[in-house]
């Protein structure tokens, strides 16, 4: 760089001062993109909340019975719980699951099913993959009042082509089949279980399709994903970037992740592992984990890759 500007002719009587102007290419350089995946134009800051016993936040799900609220739960190492949050964020009660553990939960789920609120719970964490099978606890959505709920549920499985650690769960509803992602390997995998697979045996997730990478030179993979009450926008998050994928109804997700999706930039700051599309599935909320999470929400207009 140096010998380029002391071998270039500047015009006559010019005054360019060549660090000066080195300095300012390089500043062009490091500007962000007026583009539309720019992180602060897609998400706007909730603020930060410190909120009693949710101290490491993995998973969120908007609420099938309160409008505007959310469940979320703890990553390994908490109590089997869930934590139901209002509109503002703030907590409303600590609900404890019964006869399970919180061995390493990654990811949250909520769907109506048969005129039934539910959840479910991702028990697939599996960094170091020694667990051979992994679970989901289907519940149905506590009442208000509750302080305690038991598992409808649970469903054992293991991932086809060996152990996985996933972090990302959804419901597809309307195929009656639940979908998962795994963490840490190119390409990722989607995979799919029947959603009325009964306990009392170990299933097999079977891999429907690969997951393109994020962008060619990034590592990030999958953290959280949801898919949104009509069933058409999957959103799936790692820790720095966000994918939005969009299907035709009656379209399987096999060809779906395969179409052009829309892909943003996620805010700037550490940790972030849930996401969760609101009941009308027109906005998405994204959380950090931490004692002090941090919230942003993005409006669905921003979503949609066509």
């Amino acid at each position: 760089m140096k010998f380029f500007f002391h071998s270039m002719d500047l015009a006559p009587g010019l005054n360019v001062d060549p660090a000066r102007l080195i300095g300012l290419v390089l500043l062009l350089f490091l500007l962000p993109f007026p583009a539309s995946n720019a992180a602060g134009t897609a998400f706007s800051s909730l603020g930060e909340r410190e909120i009693p016993g949710l101290s490491e936040l993995s998973g969120l799900a908007a609420s099938g019975l309160q409008q505007n609220h959310h469940w979320a739960l703890n990553d390994s190492g908490h109590a089997a719980s869930l934590f139901e949050l209002d509109e503002n964020l703030n907590l409303v009660r600590e609900i404890a699951i019964s006869q399970v553990l919180n061995r390493d939960w990654e990811d949250l789920a909520s769907f109506q099913l048969d005129g039934i609120a539910y959840l479910l719970v991702a028990d697939t964490g599996n960094n170091f993959r020694l667990r051979s099978e992994v679970s989901l606890i289907l519940l149905r959505e506590p009442a208000p009042g509750a302080s305690r709920v038991a598992p409808e549920r649970i469903i054992r499985f293991r991932f086809e082509g060996g152990s996985r650690d996933c972090e990302a769960l959804a419901v597809d509803v309307q195929n009656r089949q639940i979908l998962l992602a795994d963490k840490g390997r190119r390409p990722g995998g989607l995979y799919s279980l029947p959603l009325d697979a009964e306990s009392g045996r170990v299933h097999t997730a079977k891999r429907i399709a690969d997951i393109p990478a994020f962008s060619p030179r990034s590592r990030d993979t999958p953290t959280a994903m949801d898919l949104s009450a009509d069933g058409l926008n999957l959103a799936l998050s790692g820790t720095g970037h966000l994918s939005i994928f969009s299907r035709d109804p009656g379209q399987t997700w096999q060809s779906a992740v395969q179409r052009p999706r829309r892909q943003l930039r996620l805010p700037r700051v550490r940790g972030i592992e849930s996401v969760a599309w609101n009941q009308e599935g027109m906005s998405l909320l994204i959380g950090t984990e931490g004692r002090i999470a941090k919230f942003f929400r993005m409006p669905r207009a921003l979503s949609s890759p066509r």
